[in-house]
């Protein structure tokens, strides 16, 4: 962990211990359950299903940024130390993957030409 991660570690736990043991178990937890580098599996397995010419990319990141964005709309289970969790496992995807932000991709192998 660098020095901004662990200033923000730090500024967390001001806030709540709870909320900052949750964030630094989920980057850990993640980043030993996920793929070492971008394009690997890991234990976890990213979710991809395909619509018409295009792949769809569920990461990691993304279905537990929708699983807190749930939490909160909902007040489903809220604690804050799943919210740290969960905030860990969006941090590491994020920040450890070159494709984080590829969540739409069109097939490559399309052969189709337009006149």
């Amino acid at each position: 962990m660098d020095k901004k991660g662990i200033s923000l570690t730090i500024a967390l736990a001001l806030i709540s211990l709870q909320l900052a043991l949750g964030l630094i178990l989920g980057y850990f937890t993640a980043r030993f359950l996920s793929g070492k580098q971008t394009g690997q599996q890991g234990i976890i397995k990213s979710i991809l299903f395909q619509i018409g010419d295009y792949k769809i990319h569920l990461h990691h990141w993304l279905l537990s940024l929708g699983v807190l964005v749930f939490i909160f709309f909902f007040d489903f289970f809220y604690s804050q130390f799943l919210c740290g969790f969960l905030g860990g496992w969006i941090i590491q995807g994020i920040f450890s993957y070159k494709d984080w932000k590829e969540i739409i991709i069109k097939n490559k192998n399309d052969q189709r030409r337009e006149y």
